[in-house]
């Protein structure tokens, strides 16, 4: 009778070969017991080793699939949606970098409002609390499974009246509407944590048990040094990698 670990290395085996495609579910609990001849709870044990080295992953209403790679989002990634020259305006930056990798990349408009400016928003904006602001949630899909939730949060005074205030989605991203509407981003810093999800974000994301997130705040300048869009992403820790490469060192020369 063959235990959990020899159980974990054939399914791991077998995922390797292609027997089950990414994103592709797995047999059941009972089937896998009925095949190997062993209990459920022997079962329950591979599955938790390979869920655990990420090889599967479980999500609500989903069952267990076998994992799909996370998505790479490079620190340039924002820099191909300004260049207006580029081939595919039509694109924001993460369809964009989704096409690069052969994952089919989406995003969904969740809402748009006119908003008070909380706290920590307003002290990366620069603004006093209270200020008014348009916020646009959405959702963004990797091969039709949301992996990341952003909020933006922008002065009304910079975009009221353009399409970034409009309920409808952006066609190009936001940078790309920001430039259309005359206002020009230059520079940006991020800040990159990670923390349990709440459960509000293990609704959005389909995450079960507790689950990890990563979240990255993302606060924009323009030329003139003016802080133009605070961007708050929470992004399924399984299923998103930031890439910071390149990185200039001082050498003392």
């Amino acid at each position: 009778m063959a235990g959990y670990r020899e159980i974990a290395a054939d399914l791991r085996e077998a995922i390797a070969r292609g027997d089950h495609p990414p994103g592709s579910r797995i047999p059941t609990e009972h089937e896998l017991a009925e095949s190997y001849g062993v209990s459920r709870e022997t079962v329950r044990r591979a599955l938790a080793e390979l869920r655990a080295a990420g090889v599967l992953e479980s999500a609500r209403a989903a069952g267990t699939r076998v994992a799909t790679p996370p998505v790479r989002l490079a620190l340039t990634r924002y820099a191909a949606v300004t260049d207006p020259g580029r081939t595919r305006a039509h694109l924001g930056p993460w369809e964009t970098a989704c096409a690069d990798q052969g994952v089919t990349g989406s995003v969904e408009l969740v809402a748009v409002e006119s908003v008070p400016a909380p706290a920590q928003v307003a002290a990366r904006l620069e603004v006093p609390a209270g200020t008014s602001m348009v916020l646009r949630r959405r959702r963004h899909l990797a091969d039709g499974h949301v992996v990341q939730v952003h909020e933006s949060w922008m002065p009304s005074t910079l975009v009221a009246g353009t399409v970034l205030a409009e309920p409808g989605k952006v066609v190009g991203g936001v940078y790309a509407a920001m430039m259309a509407a005359g206002v020009r981003p230059a520079t940006a810093s991020e800040e990159l944590s990670a923390r349990p999800a709440s459960e509000a974000e293990r609704t959005a994301l389909g995450l079960v048990a507790v689950g990890w997130v990563l979240e990255l705040w993302r606060t924009t300048r323009d030329v003139t040094g003016q802080a133009v869009e605070a961007l708050q992403v929470v992004s399924d820790a399984r299923r998103v990698r930031y890439e910071y490469g390149d990185l200039p060192i001082r050498t003392g020369r």
